[in-house]
C-alpha cells in the first residue's frame, strides 16, 4: 500500500494538535492544582465531588455546633466547681459553729454565710457570650435576684427550666445547659399510672407536701379527671394547714391527652408537655411540677410524689444566717439541706462531665469523616505534581522534536521541488 505525502501530512498534524493539547492540558493543571475544572472534564467525578462537598460543609456544621457545645459546659462546669468550693466552704463553717467555743462567734459566722450567699447569686447568674448559663433559654434577664433587705432570693419571670441543645448529625441533637431549674430549684416530681379503664368523668387525685422558703408546710393537691378517651383535665391547688388556697383563684385546668399506643403524655393544652412553675411571693414559695412520668396504662392506678429537695439552697442559706444572728446554731434539717444541695451539684458536674465526654467522642468522629472527605475530594480532584511537571516536560519535549521533523521534512520537499 503506497503512503501519500497527503496522508503522512494529515497524520503529523493530528499528532501535533494532540501533543500541543496535551501540553495546554497540563499546563491547566499545574495552574490550577485540579483535574475537574468544568463538568464535562468528569461527569461521574463532578457529582462525586459535589456530593462530598456537601457531606464535608454539614460535618463542619456540626462540628462548629460541637466546638460551641463544648466552650458552654467548660463554662457551665467552671462555675459548678466554684458554687461546690463556696458549698463545702459552707459546711466547714457549719461544723465549726457546732464547737462550743465558737458560739461566741455567731454573728461573725453569719456575716461569712451571708457573703458566701452573695457570691453564689452572682455565680447563678454567670453570663457568657451574652447568655445566662443557668437561664435556661431565655437570656433577657439575671435568673435570680436577691431582695435589697437580703431577705430572700427571688427567681426571674423568665423561664429558667429551659433546654439548650444543639445538632452533633442529621437525626442527633444533644442537651448542653444546666438549667437553673435543675441546679438551684425545687422540683417535685409526680410519676406512675393511671388505670386506662377509669370511665369519663372519674377521677384521680394525689397529695403531698410543699414549703416555703421558710420551712412552714403546704399541701400539694393534683388531681386528673378523664373527659374522653386517653384525655384527661389535669388541676393543681397549693393549700395552708386551714385548707387555704395560695391562689387568688383556681388555676385553669391543663386538658392532658395520652398517647394510645405508648401511654406517655402527648400532648398538655395541645402543646408539648413541660413543667409548671407554681410561684407565689407573698407565700415565698416557689417550685415547678413535673408530672411527665405520669402514663395511662391497662393497670391499677399507682402515683407517687418525689422532691429533689424540700428548699431551695439560697433560701436556706438565708435561714442559717438569720438563726446565727439570733445566736443560735443552725438545725440540722438546715446543715442537712445544705449537704443534700452539695450531693445534687456534684452529681450534676458528672452529667455536664459525661455530656462533655459525649460531645468530644462525636467530635472525634467527625474528625475522622471529615479526613476521610478531603482524602476521597483530593484523590478526586487533586493534582500530582511533580508527575505533572515531568508529564509536561515530556510533552514539551515531544513537542519540540515535532517541530524539528516538521522542519526538516518540509525544507526538504522544497528542495526536491524546486
Amino acid at each position: 500500500m503506497r503512503i501519500s505525502d497527503l496522508l503522512m501530512s494529515s497524520d503529523y498534524l493530528n499528532n501535533l494538535s494532540k501533543v500541543k493539547e496535551n501540553v495546554t492540558n497540563l499546563q491547566n493543571l499545574i495552574a490550577t492544582g485540579t483535574k475537574i475544572n468544568s463538568p464535562s472534564d468528569s461527569p461521574v467525578g463532578t457529582a462525586n465531588l459535589l456530593g462530598w462537598n456537601n457531606q464535608l460543609s454539614q460535618t463542619q456544621t456540626y462540628s462548629g455546633n460541637i466546638d460551641s457545645g463544648l466552650s458552654f459546659l467548660q463554662n457551665t462546669t467552671d462555675t459548678m466547681d466554684s458554687i461546690q468550693n463556696n458549698i463545702t466552704t459552707v459546711l466547714t463553717k457549719l461544723t465549726q459553729v457546732q464547737n462550743v467555743a465558737n458560739t461566741t462567734n455567731l454573728n461573725s459566722y453569719a456575716d461569712q454565710v451571708d457573703q458566701i450567699l452573695n457570691s453564689l447569686v452572682n455565680q447563678a447568674n454567670t453570663n457568657v457570650d451574652g447568655k445566662y448559663i443557668f437561664g435556661g433559654t431565655d437570656f433577657s434577664a439575671a435568673p435570680f435576684s436577691l431582695a435589697s433587705d437580703g431577705s430572700s432570693v427571688q427567681v426571674a419571670p423568665n423561664d429558667i427550666s429551659g433546654t439548650q441543645s444543639i445538632r452533633t448529625s442529621q437525626s442527633t441533637t444533644q442537651k448542653i445547659n444546666m438549667t437553673g431549674t435543675e441546679i438551684f430549684g425545687t422540683i417535685v416530681k409526680l410519676d406512675g399510672t393511671i388505670d386506662s379503664g377509669t370511665a369519663v368523668g372519674g377521677s384521680v387525685t394525689k397529695n403531698t407536701n410543699v414549703y416555703d422558703s421558710s420551712g412552714n408546710q403546704y399541701t400539694l393537691n393534683t388531681t386528673f379527671t378523664k373527659t374522653a378517651a386517653n384525655t384527661y383535665d389535669m388541676t393543681y391547688d397549693v393549700v395552708d394547714g386551714g385548707g387555704t388556697s395560695i391562689f387568688s383563684s383556681p388555676p385553669a385546668a391543663k386538658s392532658v391527652v395520652f398517647d394510645s399506643t405508648s401511654g406517655n403524655i402527648k400532648t398538655v393544652n395541645g402543646q408539648p408537655a413541660s413543667d409548671i412553675h407554681i410561684k407565689d411571693t407573698t407565700k415565698k414559695i416557689d417550685f415547678s411540677l413535673n408530672f411527665l412520668g405520669v402514663a395511662e396504662k391497662s393497670s391499677a392506678t399507682t402515683l407517687a410524689y418525689s422532691a429533689n429537695q424540700k428548699n431551695d439552697i439560697f433560701n436556706t442559706l438565708i435561714q442559717i444566717r438569720d438563726t446565727l444572728k439570733s445566736g443560735k446554731t443552725p438545725t440540722a434539717d438546715q446543715v442537712q439541706a445544705v449537704s443534700d444541695f452539695n450531693s445534687r451539684l456534684l452529681d450534676n458536674i458528672t452529667k455536664a462531665g459525661n455530656i462533655t465526654n459525649q460531645l468530644t467522642d462525636s467530635q472525634d468522629l467527625l474528625s475522622n469523616r471529615q479526613t476521610q472527605l478531603n482524602t476521597m475530594i483530593s484523590n478526586e480532584q487533586g493534582v500530582d505534581l511533580a508527575k505533572a511537571i515531568t508529564d509536561l516536560q515530556n510533552q514539551n519535549n515531544t513537542l519540540q522534536l515535532t517541530y524539528k521533523i516538521a522542519s526538516s521534512t518540509v525544507t526538504d520537499s522544497l528542495l526536491k521541488y524546486l
